[in-house]
């Protein structure tokens, strides 16, 4: 998967995680390599997604990381509060709604911290590919 014309779209990324049976059985080998799910999600978006949006995404996902790690409990309902985030800034053009179904359909999965901790390593992929990309425009 190393020419751009092999690589996956944001929607098929998408219907690999949907048939995922837990985020947590998500493996960064997939995800994390060049040409891997998170690169290809940058590549499909290139434009549409808004560096600052996506930061404040991963900075707040990465805020819960630490949280439920450092209180050593799972809160559920913070997962499902990032979802109008989400919609937010779909409906204000900040990413797209390939992007924003994406992050739904990975944070729907999410039933354990391990799965929090999967979706937020993978959204952390997303970022450094998506730094990567910009820097090369």
């Amino acid at each position: 998967m190393n020419t751009q014309e092999n690589r996956m779209k944001t929607q098929e990324v998408k219907s690999k995680i949907e048939k995922l049976p837990t985020m947590a059985s998500l493996n960064p080998e997939d995800y994390a390599g060049r040409g891997g799910w998170a690169e290809s999600v940058v590549i499909d978006q290139k434009s549409k997604l808004k560096a600052t949006q996506l930061r404040k995404i991963f900075h707040y996902v990465k805020s819960l990381k630490r949280e439920f790690k450092d209180q050593g409990n799972f809160n559920r309902a913070k997962v499902a509060l990032i979802m109008p985030t989400l919609a937010y800034a779909v409906g204000r053009n900040l990413i797209t709604e390939a992007f924003y179904e994406l992050l739904t359909t990975m944070l729907t999965k999410c039933k354990t911290s391990q799965d929090f901790e999967s979706v937020a390593n993978f959204l952390e992929a997303i970022m450094a590919y998506h730094k990567y990309h910009d820097r090369q425009a």
